[in-house]
Parts: C-alpha cells; structure tokens; sequence
C-alpha cells in the first residue's frame, strides 16, 4: 500500500512538472509574439508607411471647379500687358521656364476671353524678401494691374511660388493680395493650411534641375543612411543632431556649413549607395532634396514634427505611402533601429517607387509643370479627357 501510494505521488510530480514546462513554454511562446507584433506596431507608428485617411479628405475635393462664362474645356491664358507691353517682369529662369511650358501646351488658348483659367506674366516664384538670388519682384501689386484681367472678379487666376515662408515658423507671406478667384500652386503646404480648391501641393527644384541624370539604378547598397547638407547649427535646427547617427560606417552624416567648395559628385555618389536618405525641412519647409534622392532611387526619411505636418509634391494624384518615410516626434537615435527592421525586398520595392514615381511627374521641369495642368484639368468640371 505504502508503495503503491509512493508510485502515485511520483508519478503526480512528473505530470505537476510537465505542466510546468508547458506553461513556461506556452507563455514564453505568446511573449514572443508579443514582441513580435508589438515591434511590428512600433515601426508603423514611428515610420508612417500606411495612408492617412485624415490627409486623404484633406486632398480629395467632392466639389468640380467650374470654368467662368460657361467656358466648356479647360484652359489657360498667359495675360498680356497692353499698357507696357515691351517691359518683362519675369526674373527667375524657373518662372520662365513654367511659362514657356504652359505656352507649349496643349491647354494654352491665345484667345482671352476663351480661358477658363488666367496667368499673369509676373514673377511671383520667390516671394522671401531676404533671399539672395535677386528673384524677388519689388513693387508687385503695380505690376498686376497692368494686366486687366487681373482685377477683374470674374477670372481664374494661376499663381506660381516656390519661397515665402523661412524656418521657425514657415509663414506664407506673398507680400500681395489674392484675388477673389485664385489657384496657388506653391510648395509648403499643411494640413492646417491647404484647400483643396484653391491649392496645389507644389515640388521645390532648382533652375537647372535635373543635373547629371543618369538612370542607373543599383538595388543592393551599402550604406543604410544617409545625410549631406548644411546643418543650420546657428539656428539650432533639429538637423543638428543627426551628427549622434554617424557611424562612419553604415550611417554617413556630412554637413557642409564650413567648406568652400561644394563635391557634387560626392554627394550624388552618396545618394546612390544609400537605402534611406534623411530629408529634413531647412530654410524651407519643403527641400530641394526630396526630389534628388527620388530620382537615385534612394527612399525619403522626412524628418518632421507634429507643428508642421507638410503635404508632399502632387499628393492630389500621387499615393506616397509604400514609397517614403515619415519620421516625427520619436527620438532621433532609435531612428537606425527601426529602418533596419524593414526588410530587403520591401526596401528594393519602395525604391523601385520612388524612381518610377519620379519618372512620371518628376523627370524635368516641364514634366512637373505639366502634372500640375493635369491636375487642374481634372479639377475642373467641364474638362479634357484625363
């Protein structure tokens, strides 16, 4: 009996062990996938990859423009100055080159009074009063109403700007009142301030953009992220602290305040060995830079912060979420951890977006002029064929 009962109780610690170990396991198990999605959930939240249904309400107008007179197409019209009709006040080669490109189009009308939309040949791209390019056009107002369509209530009024607004606080100041009916194709917009209406999300480039393209595209490379460009340290702009990432290795941080010369070859080398390129705002909320590491096929990591949430170039018509990155409000250091959490055939995959992207809208200056005519010509409710 005795040894009966000693049978019993070992036998009931074995089971009592066993089902131990299989808590133990159970429970290190669903730990596991615990982390698993939770680490999962984490590079999302850090690393927007998913659409934005708040910005797509924001972009997507239920309500057709109508083009005035009962016009039935869309159309433009560059005005003309009947009063000073020799004198130019065109000043940047951007401005001219949108106007030459609207000339060439196949919207352009020649005939006023046939436009369902109008523009004023006076150079409203840079509106920063202390830029140094001697783009800014003085006495501005005047000039606009030498053209008469200009004040009249009942015109469509297109409006080129590239600079107004300069960091801290990135104000949109024009320097010149809008008029009634007006369409601002401008860069640096948010969420706070775009109308779909009567905006379009504009890309920053510079006048000889794009320079020394050649489409070679490598998928494999050796350097996870990257950054060269001024670091604005006077200002204590946030692109100071991207010197912690430097690792002299993987992550290569270059800023370029205190030299000379400037190694543009360096610079597009760079772009084509890196996976991720940092795009930080600087003087302006958008960057010259965004549409160079898109055309090496090299993915944006836009650096932002919930004071200015920016809407990118053509989110009217281009979806960006599987091809860019937006960073904000984390600490910049876990910045490294979480990019390597993406994988390689999902790293090859929004490359190959942001070159094909860049290809359609972005490959030169009247390809991008072009887009935004094209999104004008579906705003409209009477318009070509898209």
């Amino acid at each position: 009996m005795i040894k009966s009962f000693s049978i019993l109780s070992h036998l009931s610690q074995r089971v009592t062990f066993l089902i131990v170990i299989c808590f133990v396991l159970c429970f290190v198990q669903f730990t596991l996938i615990f982390q698993l999605i939770s680490e999962s959930s984490d590079i999302e939240r850090f690393l927007s990859l998913s659409s934005d249904d708040n910005l797509s309400a924001i972009l997507n107008c239920t309500k057709k423009l109508k083009c005035p007179n009962n016009i039935t197409q869309f159309s433009i019209h560059i005005d003309q100055n009947s009063q000073y009709p020799n004198v130019s006040y065109v000043r940047s080669p951007v401005f001219t080159a949108i106007l030459n490109t609207i000339r060439n189009s196949s919207y352009y009308t020649n005939d006023s009074t046939a436009a369902c939309i109008h523009i004023a040949p006076v150079d409203t791209i840079d509106r920063d009063r202390r830029s140094k390019n001697g783009y800014y056009t003085y006495f501005i107002e005047q000039r606009l109403n030498f053209f008469h369509e200009w004040s009249d209530s009942n015109k469509i009024h297109l409006i080129f700007n590239h600079y107004t607004g300069t960091w801290p606080l990135y104000r949109r100041t024009l320097d010149f009142t809008l008029p009634s009916h007006h369409i601002l194709a401008s860069t640096s917009f948010t969420t706070a301030n775009y109308n779909c209406l009567s905006h379009i999300t504009f890309p920053l480039f510079h006048s000889d953009y794009p320079s020394n393209f050649t489409n070679k595209f490598s998928s494999t490379r050796t350097i996870l992220l990257s950054f060269k460009g001024k670091s604005y340290e006077d200002v204590q702009h946030h692109r100071t602290f991207f010197r912690h990432l430097n690792n002299n290795h993987d992550i290569i941080i270059k800023y370029t305040d205190n030299t000379s010369s400037y190694d543009q070859n360096e610079y597009t080398e760079l772009l084509r060995q890196s996976y991720f390129c940092l795009v930080p705002s600087g003087r302006r909320l958008y960057s010259y830079r965004f549409l160079e590491v898109l055309q090496y096929g090299c993915i944006p990591v836009i650096t932002t912060s919930d004071n200015e949430p920016v809407i990118l170039p053509f989110s009217e018509i281009i979806n960006w979420s599987q091809s860019i990155i937006i960073y904000s409000n984390s600490p910049l250091s876990l910045l490294p951890y979480y990019l390597k959490k993406i994988g390689k055939q999902q790293r090859i995959q929004m490359q190959k977006e942001c070159i094909d992207i860049w290809l359609k809208y972005f490959s030169s200056i009247p390809r991008i002029i072009l887009t935004t005519l094209d999104i004008l010509n579906d705003r409209f409710m009477s318009s070509f064929p898209s």
